[in-house]
């Protein structure tokens, strides 16, 4: 049983911070319903974290030194400041939704 999806583009992005620099972009992440936690006990705790954890690696192994970026869906965006990620503002070139990134700290 799937318990969470994520779709990822590893060319053709490049961060908001510094747009010489290549980043993973998510386009989409998905938790099952069960593991949210919002109306009861999660099945499986950590699923989006998870993932978010296998994109970063994943940059790292491409030499984009763990940077990603997404938007956001509003519902989400909670999720997202938790994780970590930098907040860069709403975005309107894309529906006005809140685009993140995790930065490269090297």
């Amino acid at each position: 049983m799937t318990q969470g999806l994520i779709e990822i583009e590893t060319r053709g992005h490049r961060s908001w911070f510094d747009e010489t620099q290549p980043i993973i972009y998510v386009k989409a992440l998905a938790s099952a319903p069960w593991n949210r936690g919002l109306r009861q006990v999660p099945r499986y705790k950590y699923t989006g974290s998870s993932l978010l954890l296998f994109v970063r690696r994943r940059s790292v192994a491409l030499r984009y030194a763990g940077r990603i970026g997404l938007h956001s869906l509003p519902g989400a965006v909670e999720f997202y400041r938790k994780s970590r990620m930098l907040e860069l503002g709403r975005d309107p070139d894309c529906d006005n939704l809140t685009y993140f990134e995790f930065a490269c700290v090297e």
